[in-house]
């Protein structure tokens, strides 16, 4: 998260003052990266399938780290937005990162639900005190030497706790999903049974209605979401919210992740994923309304917390629901196969609203954004797990 994920939003200020970027640049830069995203999405889904992920992730995160370095050396938007685009098409996106999640749907089947809840508040937490921190750095050193210092600093140590601690799969250590194990000898599990479930191929998902409904729904969340991370900080500028003021509100949506993640785990097992994920998507509508009415500090905090309540629901169904609906065989390709539909519309939605925010006001942006968050709702209603294949 401080690889320029996280807190991306920290230097658009200093980087829009310094080079004269509007904010449709920025938006631009993340769609470059949505982009990116979506044309190695399929290409790494399959690879994570058949290699794992140990040593790709380390591969991917030195050369993530590389770019973000050279970001302090640009001079032009055309020179961030294809940065961002070699950084997109290093495969890393929050908790939507194949390298991270794909592990864990093969690792788990009966506690994956837990498994993913345990997972999750990393991805906040790292943006909770990315913000600050940056911000901190920033303030010290200049958006050029943090850029720098970031990239080098986050790109080694991604590399190196890859390659020390990440297993591809159970069967690397002679386990069964969930902690089971063959007793030598007798070719019985310990622990208990395993729950079979099927697991689809990318063909037979694709047929499903339901694979392009929560592709779309997420898409619609990703926008929204990305829009507030580039633009929640500057936004509290423009309320007259001192800098670190602002880092600190924008944190606030990381460190709610946390706490809805927390407060779902006892249940992500039990009820309809889709359900829970409802429910994300309606707080974050909640946020998108209470900033459209902002006026003072206070509700940019409140809108933070509403924003991080909704995403830590929202995104923790995301990495659960797709194994829960299509099983962990095949889960990289069908993964894969959904990053492009899901990213183009978030590329299409970020800077489309951050055209909204340039051309009109940014309450007309964020009344528009809590409109999608609508149409997702719906889309993830009408999403129930599609029967087996006979």
């Amino acid at each position: 998260m401080f690889v320029g994920i996280g807190n991306f939003g920290i230097f658009v200020a200093p980087m829009s003052e310094d080079l004269g970027l509007g904010n449709s640049a920025f938006g631009w830069a993340l769609s470059a990266r949505l982009f990116g995203f979506a044309l190695s999405g399929p290409f790494i889904g399959r690879l994570l399938d058949s290699r794992g992920s140990r040593l790709p992730l380390a591969v991917a995160g030195l050369m993530l780290g590389g770019a973000a370095a050279a970001m302090s050396l640009i001079d032009a938007g055309w020179q961030m937005i294809g940065l961002a685009l070699f950084s997109g098409m290093m495969g890393f996106w929050g908790s939507s990162t194949l390298f991270l999640t794909i592990p864990i749907a093969k690792w788990f089947v009966r506690k994956r639900g837990r498994a993913m809840s345990v997972f999750f508040p990393s991805i906040p937490f790292g943006i909770g005190i990315s913000s600050p921190l940056t911000q901190m750095l920033v303030d010290a050193v200049g958006w050029r030497d943090a850029w720098f210092i970031l990239g080098i600093a986050g790109g080694v140590s991604i590399a190196v706790i890859s390659l020390l601690f990440v297993r591809n799969k159970p069967s690397d250590l002679g386990l069964l999903p969930d902690g089971e194990s063959i007793v030598l000898g007798t070719g019985e599990r310990s622990g208990p049974s395993r729950i079979a479930e099927y697991s689809w191929t990318v063909r037979e998902s694709m047929r499903t209605g339901t694979f392009w409904r929560i592709s779309m729904a997420y898409g619609i969340l990703m926008a929204v979401m990305g829009t507030v991370g580039v633009f929640w900080v500057a936004f509290l500028l423009s309320l007259g919210i001192p800098p670190q003021v602002s880092a600190i509100a924008f944190s606030v949506q990381a460190f709610t992740q946390v706490a809805a993640a927390i407060a779902v785990a006892p249940w992500i097992d039990r009820i309809q994923t889709r359900y829970v994920a409802m429910a994300g998507f309606a707080s974050i509508a909640a946020a998108m309304l209470v900033a459209a009415v902002a006026s003072t500090t206070w509700h940019g905090f409140a809108g933070a917390a509403l924003a991080g309540l909704g995403l830590g629901a929202g995104m923790l169904t995301q990495t659960h629901i797709w194994p829960a609906y299509y099983g962990r065989d095949h889960i990289g390709a069908v993964r894969g196969a959904a990053t492009p539909i899901t990213l183009a519309m978030t590329g299409i939605g970020t800077p489309v609203l951050g055209m909204l925010f340039d051309l009109t006001s940014f309450t007309v942006g964020w009344l528009a954004a809590a409109g999608a968050l609508f149409a997702g709702f719906m889309l993830l209603a009408l999403s129930p797990k599609p029967r087996t294949p006979q």
